[in-house]
């Protein structure tokens, strides 16, 4: 039996394998640090290096050296070799040092199977589609050279393994959609074992002056929103993250240990309440978002006394859920442990801002008034809304209010917070995001980092908690616009994008409408898709009835048939390839058995037609002509109309006499 050809180790060949190796730990450039970037990428370019510079090929104890480097390297950064990036940095050297000592086949098939580990690894990071996209060309790769090592003969084209590889996945492709459809999903991902949360980003529950204003350099996704019916006005699209009720003076928090009273929640709706489904990027924090005001919690959350939704632990994968708020509603009664601390001081209270107040409650004869009259002095007084406040340092409120007057939304609603409270009217502090950006592709809100927003609210008699944004008084845009990131110098009014940005930036925005729009869906029907999905999706197909066994013989049976269709598939070509090539050579097999040569049923062409040349030596060359024109036919992958055409004129042509 011929083996696979032996010339493996050819430049070529090993110029594949040394990049496709790369093209493996690639996308890990963006996980790892720089120091072991580095000794990657100087690993890489030694194996290029040696490839055509025989000396520069590492002998046993160079390897051996440069190997304790790597484990060196990797201890130093993580102090561990365990866990998520120290394992995967130390398997990315691994590799790459692997690939240097290859020397065999056998080297090759080690290296190929750790890059498919490699691979896997990529999703301990990122579950988007443009990397699962990327993985999956990746793999295509390796497998075609794992398929071209086995090879009788090399290839002569690069693409042919690659159409090979493409047609044994697709044809793998239904018993994978079986088992992701059918088979028992687990609770929470394989990956969640290792989730890092020092890259992501979002809202603290703490805010200092100027915290925000820091979030709004960040263009990353937040969430997505997508509403079941027509949506808010961008005027009523706040999206409530949490409540701060406590400040020191200088930060507002809350402060878990105090009671928040009971924990019933009734909001008096007035009109119909709006219906969406929040698509959640992880932010390590156990708050969810919702359209201000929330009136219902989603599965596996609960709705808190200060209408926050929660979660009993941090959102560390990406998480979709369905929301239900009410944009128009009362409050009930707020209890008097609550309005105590709705109404709590700190020191950092002066003179000037109790004269003011006083000034704006004799000019007032109820709350709402005095409300009025704190907006209006912010739209007349020659306040600045900008993306680059000055640092208040030793009473920021204060100097916010009477001097600076430069600041981003958190002076506004801190300042006007505690303005509220020195008039005796209980007001808290929200931070969440406004606005959100069209995807006119996808039909759905995308938040960013750079929506981040804070207000307040206080508690009116006979309305309860309104919703103020003193930010809207001072920059109304800033409600219905984006804000243009365009920094500028300390204390630079921020600038807002009105106009569209002509074709160039609306063809640019599409474009990315689309990836985004692609990434939804994987995420949502790929990513999201989990054992409530599951027994969902069993329930309406009426399969949830069944136990385990039987689905044990359901998903076998479904596997069989998939696997009976491929093989009946596979025949069939192979029997439509040769049939009549076949055909044509049975018929010069009886023509060769007039003349007493008869063809042993275990006798191959080729030995067939040597016993029948040395028969009849007068026609050798005749018959080697024809086998010869078989074997093309019936064992090469591919074959053109000439070529059968010759051959069945050749076998016409053949008609011997006996002597």
């Amino acid at each position: 039996m011929q083996q696979p050809f032996e010339q493996t180790l050819t430049l070529r060949l090993m110029l594949l394998l040394s990049l496709f190796m790369g093209l493996a730990i690639l996308p890990h450039g963006m996980n790892l640090s720089l120091p072991i970037n580095l000794y990657l990428i100087a690993l890489f370019g030694w194996r290029l290096s040696s490839l055509y510079l025989p000396k520069l090929q590492p002998g046993r104890w160079l390897l051996l050296l440069a190997t304790f480097g790597a484990i060196f390297l990797v201890y130093s950064h993580y102090q561990t070799l365990i866990g998520r990036d120290a394992g995967v940095a130390l398997l990315a050297n691994m590799l790459l040092l692997k690939v240097m000592e290859v020397k065999k086949r056998r080297d090759i098939y080690v290296s190929v199977f750790i890059s498919y580990f490699v691979v896997i690894t990529q999703f301990l990071f990122s579950q988007s589609i443009v990397l699962a996209l990327y993985l999956l060309l990746v793999i295509i790769c390796l497998t075609a050279l794992l398929l071209e090592i086995n090879r009788v003969k090399p290839s002569s084209r690069l693409h042919e393994p690659i159409l090979k590889t493409l047609i044994i996945g697709i044809q793998a492709l239904p018993i994978a959609l079986i088992l992701f459809v059918i088979f028992p999903r687990i609770t929470q991902p394989l990956w969640n074992f290792a989730t890092d949360s020092s890259a992501m980003t979002g809202l603290s529950d703490r805010v200092t002056p100027g915290a925000i204003s820091q979030l709004i350099e960040s263009p990353g996704v937040a969430f997505r929103v997508q509403f079941k019916h027509t949506p808010p006005p961008t005027a009523q699209r706040y999206w409530r993250g949490l409540v701060l009720w406590d400040t020191d003076g200088y930060s507002w928090y809350t402060d878990r240990s105090r009671p928040m009273g009971y924990d019933a929640v009734e909001v008096i709706q007035i009109g119909d309440p709006i219906a969406y489904e929040v698509f959640l990027e992880p932010h390590n924090k156990p708050w969810l978002y919702s359209l201000d005001l929330p009136i219902a919690a989603p599965t596996n959350s609960r709705l808190s006394r200060d209408f926050q939704l929660l979660k009993n632990r941090p959102v560390t994968q990406p998480l979709h859920y369905n929301g239900r708020s009410a944009t128009n509603y009362r409050t009930p009664q707020l209890p008097p442990v609550l309005r105590k601390r709705a109404l709590q001081l700190n020191d950092n209270v002066t003179q000037r801002q109790r004269d003011l107040v006083s000034q704006w409650q004799a000019a007032s004869l109820n709350d709402k008034q005095i409300v009025d009259q704190a907006l209006r002095y912010f739209n007349t007084q020659p306040f600045v809304y900008t993306l680059t406040p000055p640092r208040y340092i030793e009473n920021a409120i204060d100097e916010f209010l009477f001097e600076g007057r430069e600041g981003f939304c958190e002076h506004y609603a801190t300042s006007f917070t505690q303005l509220m409270r020195i008039a005796a009217i209980p007001a808290r502090l929200v931070l969440g995001y406004q606005g959100g950006e069209y995807n006119t592709l996808g039909d759905y809100f995308i938040v960013r980092q750079h929506d981040a927003h804070a207000w307040s609210e206080v508690w009116l008699e006979g309305r309860g908690w309104v919703r103020i944004d003193p930010t809207a008084a001072v920059a109304p845009e800033r409600v219905n616009y984006p804000i243009r990131l365009n920094f500028g110098e300390e204390g630079s009014p921020a600038l807002f994008n009105i106009g569209s940005g002509g074709f160039v930036g609306s063809m640019v925005r599409q474009i990315a409408y689309a990836f985004d729009s692609a990434n939804v869906q994987w995420e949502r029907w790929i990513i999201g898709y989990s054992r409530e999905h599951q027994f969902s999706l069993m329930h309406s197909l009426g399969f949830d009835t069944f136990t385990a066994s039987q689905w044990s013989f359901i998903t076998i049976g479904m596997i069989a048939v998939s696997l009976l269709f491929v093989g009946l598939r596979i025949a069939w070509q192979g029997k439509q390839r040769q049939t009549r090539t076949k055909r044509i050579y049975d018929r010069f097999c009886r023509r060769l058995s007039r003349l007493g040569i008869t063809r042993r049923p275990y006798e191959g062409p080729l030995d067939f037609a040597k016993r029948a040349s040395r028969r009849r030596p007068d026609l050798a060359a005749q018959i080697m002509r024809i086998i010869d024109l078989y074997i093309q036919l019936r064992y090469a992958s591919r074959r053109t109309d000439m070529e059968c055409q010759l051959f069945a004129r050749q076998v016409r042509q053949f008609r011997p006499r006996r002597r």
